[in-house]
């Protein structure tokens, strides 16, 4: 049968395809996907490895190259939550090459979301410091309906007995590794809903994930998920500190102000707070020494498999060498961050890339002016992490901005939405101050600013209002209102436009303002307003803001906020790798930081001053190749300096050593060795696989820079015991090293019910199965067993508890008649239990056939 094009999408993919049922048709959002895109309806899932995933990366900036999307209709994808998702009516699924997506929305909204979560990606790999075994093969699995209602259904069909919290836009579960996600109001929030729920997926895959406190989880998803979105040029900015639209950060920095916390404090908090959550993580990740602990520490907890608070501070404080000095640092990195901008959390103000927006919303309260925390008298000045999203090209309606001058330049950008130009009035206001009663609002309801009207401060606002007319009302600073019609080629241009623009320039000169207007195709427009040395200081002495009315008209500002002046320019049309500074060098920073932590106070000075060393030429990205390949020619000296470290030379040299299943389906699951070579030199090992009192014969390997082998482990090895161990042994730098690692010999798959059976002897039948628990966590219940004959059945319910990783067999047997049981007879076990927190229902049903 012939392929099918079911919708006009970009990145077309190419598919040997039979017609399944067509996917949904579009309907509009607000999200602005892709205006074309190509999908092919397929009879076979692709496997990963034959889609593309092609992003530019450059630090925490990400853009769309190209990428594949495929719509499969019912055809459930292999995935970490293989046999625990299921199909629901109404919902198809699609993948990517690293995702599967379970959604009702139409296909372009797929794309878009799976689009999302492929530009997260590599942001999931870097922050972990970890990657799934298998992921070459299985997908991550997600989620996203749209509505509440529809989200509780396709968990229910999942095994769940309630959906998302009522509190929450999603929900990521332990049981199935799904991240669960239904639209709120804002778009933003949408978009940092997918991004933070599949981190927790992706933190699961990663390998039997443990609990840790919300700091950790949490405060990295929301950390991560403080993003900025570029529709037009499908870029994506992660893990923000200054983002000025629903801002974490800034929660964080008004708890913090309140209560003044040490990092022991926010660790042991068991009230959930997400500000003090994300400075946590921020402060770690910001700095090129203290992100390679985290690092550690998530690659730890796994091997752990940590379960309580106390462990998992005892770990780190493992890991971070001078932890007082850990505190001291984020003491004065807490109190002395500065951000850029004054927005409320709630409200109703957007962002697309550098453009804000006003979106229709039913909240009542919010800021109705976004405010930056800057002057126009103020010098610019670059600061790491401040305004830390890509800043948008120059543009040729405006003026140059110019700050710290003595007659300083703001200028901004109107897109006008083509179906609303005649509506409402949007603009800049300068030399705003904050009321008495605005400011205590502000302080009140940080999230919401419930209570305050930043429309009622005073303020010169500049706007432009029903797209034709110029309106500058400083009364509330003692200067008239003035409404200046917009002369007839400009108007004519804005209305002509497909995509209608308008460049406004504002120059505070101490006499006058000087308002330039330009539209493309029109005559230069200039306006003079002659102003008092009294506002002229108050113009340029106070902060400025943006201001929208009753419209959805997007606002580009240029303000010269700094960011052109970073010494290390950035080309975020070049991958560069995805640390906060883009350094080569990080994966030997971690190295250099596992080895001393494993050498612990035997570690070589000269370990410490490298790893220092490194850290160092992160932060100068002009110098940072060089001094990074001057650490790499030092390492065979570095290697004797820590001659009989045998542990900690094994972390120096870069081999990776593990043992986990590879395949392409749950059945063809295969336990492999797998070798990482993460340095620069070519090794040459042996390998040899213990399974109870037997062991392979020892295998010589040579492994070449950066390349991964897997190498099949011997069925007779893993049917001799419950765990296998991989010993390698190999000389690095002159240094003789070994490593081992034990893994179990059956893949564990954390709650489930993986089997029944039943037997019929002496006048009983027996049913029979195992339920094995989770990860993590408490888990209680219920376990029914029923027997059905005929028009007839029987059932015993029994209460149980389990611990993690406990294989427990269950067992009834019922007296019946054989002949009752010769035909028509069945059997069916459920277990209905909270798992971990989380109310499950499992069940599995089957025929009773006699044994003859």
């Amino acid at each position: 049968m012939k392929k099918k094009l079911i919708y006009v999408l970009t990145s077309a993919i190419i598919l040997s395809a039979c017609a399944q049922s067509t996917p949904p048709q579009s309907t509009p959002g607000s999200d602005k996907p892709a205006s074309s895109y190509s999908l092919n309806i397929v009879q076979a899932i692709p496997v990963p490895t034959a889609m593309k995933a092609e992003v530019i990366h450059n630090a925490r900036t990400s853009t769309v190259v190209d990428i594949d999307v495929a719509f499969v209709g019912k055809q459930i994808p292999f995935t970490f939550s293989e046999g625990k998702v299921a199909n629901t009516d109404g919902f198809d699924w699609y993948v990517s090459k690293h995702f599967a997506l379970k959604t009702d929305y139409p296909a372009e909204r797929a794309k878009f979301f799976l689009e999302l979560l492929e530009l997260s990606y590599p942001y999931y790999v870097e922050f972990f410091g970890l990657e799934p075994a298998n992921i070459k093969n299985q997908r991550i699995a997600s989620t996203y309906a749209t509505s509440v209602g529809e989200l509780r259904l396709a968990m229910f069909d999942d095994g769940f007995n309630r959906g998302v919290h009522h509190y929450a836009g999603g929900e990521a579960m332990y049981y199935n590794q799904v991240g669960y996600s239904f639209p709120t109001e804002r778009p933003q929030h949408r978009r940092y809903i997918a991004i933070h729920e599949t981190m927790h997926s992706y933190q699961m895959a990663v390998g039997n994930y443990p609990w840790t406190p919300s700091w950790h989880g949490e405060g990295l998803g929301d950390s991560l998920a403080n993003h900025v979105f570029d529709s037009e040029k499908k870029q994506l900015a992660v893990f923000g500190h200054d983002v000025p639209i629903f801002d974490v950060v800034s929660q964080g920095i008004d708890v913090y102000s309140k209560e003044s916390p040490t990092l022991v404090d926010i660790h042991n908090r068991a009230k959930f707070d997400r500000g003090l959550n994300v400075l946590f993580v921020q402060f770690m990740y910001n700095n090129p020494e203290y992100s390679q602990y985290m690092k550690i520490y998530h690659q730890e907890i796994v091997n752990r498999q940590t379960a309580s608070r106390e462990e998992s501070l005892a770990l780190l404080q493992e890991i971070v060498p001078d932890w007082n000095g850990l505190e001291h640092n984020f003491k004065l990195w807490a109190e002395n961050i500065v951000q850029t901008h004054e927005v409320a959390t709630r409200g109703q103000w957007e962002m697309d890339g550098n453009m804000f927006y006003k979106r229709k919303s039913s909240y009542e309260y919010g800021p109705q002016r976004l405010g930056f925390n800057m002057t126009p008298a103020q010098a610019p000045s670059f600061t790491p992490f401040q305004i830390d999203f890509p800043q948008a090209a120059a543009s040729t309606l405006t003026l140059p901005a110019k700050r710290g001058v003595a007659e300083p330049t703001l200028a901004f950008v109107i897109d006008f939405d083509k179906t609303q130009i005649d509506q409402g009035s949007i603009g800049m206001a300068l030399g705003a101050q904050s009321t008495a009663e605005n400011t205590k609002a502000k302080l009140t309801s940080f999230s919401g600013w419930k209570g305050a009207n930043t429309d009622t401060d005073p303020q010169l606002r500049v706007e432009i209002a029903t797209g034709n007319t110029l309106v500058i009302n400083g009364q509330s600073l003692g200067a008239d209102i003035k409404e200046i019609a917009l002369p007839a080629d400009i108007v004519k241009s804005i209305n002509s436009q497909d995509k209608p623009q308008l460049g406004v320039s504002i120059q505070i000169q101490k006499e006058q303002i000087v308002y330039t207007l330009k539209a493309q195709g029109a005559n230069t427009f200039i306006a003079e307003q002659p102003i008092s040395d009294a506002i002229y200081t108050t113009l340029i002495n106070n902060p400025f803001g943006l201001i929208s009315t009753d419209n959805q008209h997007g606002i580009t500002p240029f303000i010269d906020d700094g960011r052109d002046l970073n010494p290390d320019k950035v080309d975020y049309t070049v991958s560069a790798p995805t640390n906060a500074w883009a350094f080569k060098g990080d994966s030997l920073s971690l190295r250099f930081a596992r080895a001393i932590w494993k050498a612990g106070d035997k570690a070589p000075k000269s370990w410490r001053d490298g790893f220092n060393a490194l850290n160092s030429a992160a932060l100068n990205r002009q110098s940072a190749d060089k001094e990074l390949g001057a650490m790499v020619k030092q390492l065979p000296v570095l290697a004797k300096a820590g001659a009989g470290l045998n542990d900690a030379l094994a972390e120096l040299s870069g081999l990776e050593l593990k043992v986990d299943w590879i395949g392409q389906s749950l059945t063809s699951l295969e336990e492999v060795v797998i070798l990482t070579n993460r340095s620069t030199d070519t090794i040459a090992l042996s390998l040899t696989v213990t399974g109870g009192d037997k062991s392979s014969a020892a295998q010589t390997i040579t492994i070449e820079p950066g390349q991964r082998l897997e190498i099949p482990v011997e069925t007779s090895l893993l049917n001799q015991a419950s765990t296998i161990t991989a010993n390698i042994s190999y000389l690095w730098n002159e240094q003789q090293i070994s490593q081992s690692v034990t893994q179990k010999s059956k893949q564990y798959r954390g709650f489930e019910l993986p089997q029944i059976a039943a037997q019929y002897a002496e006048g009983e039948l027996t049913i029979s199965g195992q339920l094995n628990g989770p990860f993590a966590g408490a888990t209680s219940g219920h376990v029914i067993f029923d027997l059905f004959h005929g028009n007839e059945s029987e059932r015993h319910v029994e209460a149980f508890t389990m611990q993690p990783y406990e294989e427990k067999p269950l067992s009834k047997s019922f007296a019946i008649d054989a002949k009752l049981i010769k035909h028509d007879a069945w059997f069916e076990v459920t277990v209905i239990a909270d798992v971990d927190g989380e109310p499950i229902t499992l069940r599995k049903r089957l025929p009773f056939v006699a044994k003859k």
